[in-house]
Parts: structure tokens; sequence; C-alpha cells
């Protein structure tokens, strides 16, 4: 049980701009906002429950309460309960999961790529860890052929997980074999 509050779920009033501050809660709805705004809407008919705070390390979970059960949790690390800027950092690298939330089945390259770009555009720091950046590359080469190119394929299949070497290539051209295919492999750390 805890014995202090985890931070960044307590707000407080800024007299200088007359306003409250951002909490987890208040990021988490803003950078959804603007994810979808970027990258697509989500897929609501997943219920997002929230953020918690402990284990080793980040991700999202799906508690089944029912065999209809389509809820998705933000999951962070127990680093998180005293750390507030970090907390910060690995929400923004979980935003992205909840567009299109896939159950439990590993994430493709795509989606790590952009939960990655994403994350470098609003987190406190960038995210440095190599699996990510070299995912991220492959997003960034997808981007550099057709900046539109994730909203397209979300236009066709909202799901990252039933995209395809195929799928891309027949939707975006000019993405070579070797990057379809690299973005349709499941992330491995």
């Amino acid at each position: 049980m805890l014995t202090s509050p985890t931070v960044g779920f307590v707000r407080t009033w800024q007299e200088e701009s007359k306003r409250w501050t951002y909490t987890l809660t208040t990021l988490l709805g803003d950078w959804l906002n603007q994810a979808e705004r970027q990258f697509g809407t989500r897929d609501r008919s997943w219920t997002i429950l929230g953020i918690e705070v402990g284990g080793p390390r980040p991700g999202v979970w799906f508690p089944q309460y029912s065999q209809e059960s389509r809820c998705v949790v933000i999951h962070l690390s127990d680093t998180c309960q005293s750390n507030e800027e970090q907390a910060r950092f690995e929400l923004s690298q979980e935003i992205v999961h909840l567009l299109t939330p896939n159950g439990g089945g590993a994430a493709l390259n795509i989606e790590e790529g952009i939960a990655t770009l994403f994350a470098n555009l609003v987190g406190p720091r960038h995210v440095n860890a190599p699996s990510y950046v070299k995912v991220l590359g492959y997003v960034e080469e997808l981007l550099k052929i057709d900046p539109e190119a994730i909203i397209k394929l979300r236009a066709n299949s909202e799901r990252f997980q039933d995209f395809t070497p195929e799928f891309i290539q027949k939707r975006v051209t000019g993405v070579s074999d070797q990057l379809a295919s690299d973005l349709c492999t499941p992330y491995r750390d």
C-alpha cells in the first residue's frame, strides 16, 4: 500500500497563468487528442480506463472483466511513483498504443516507431534506447516517401497489427520490399 501519493496526479493552481497544472490524467487526454489529429482517430470500441503505476516496465494491458470486455490501461513503472518527469516520459511513449489497442499481442515495428516519433514530439526528453531509435528510423523513412503515409494507411485499415508489407506497398508508392517488411515485423526490445 502506498504511504505517499504518486507524483503527477496532484494538480496545483498557477497564479501567474490563472490555470491549473496538467496532471498525468489531463496529459493523457491532451496527448491522445494530438495523436488522433496526427495519426488518425482511435478505435472507440476500446474503453481507456486510465493510468496506473507499479512494476518493472511501462506498457499497456488489457483487464478482462468479461468475454466482451475491451478495456485498456496505461501502466507506468515503479520509478514513476516518485519521478514525474519519468512518468511523463513513459506516458508519452504509450499514447499511440491507445489508438488501436491490440488486445495483448506484440506491436509491429511501425506502431512502436510511431509511438517513438510521438514521444519525441511531446515528451520531456527523446527516446534513446537503440531498439526504439531503429524502428523510429523505419517510420521516418516511410514519412520521407510520403508525409501522409500513416494517415493513408490507417484510413484503409485502422489497426496497425493488420498491416502487411503488401498492404503498405499498395497504398504508399515507392516503399521498398525491405522497408515494408521491416515496418511489419513484430517489435523486439
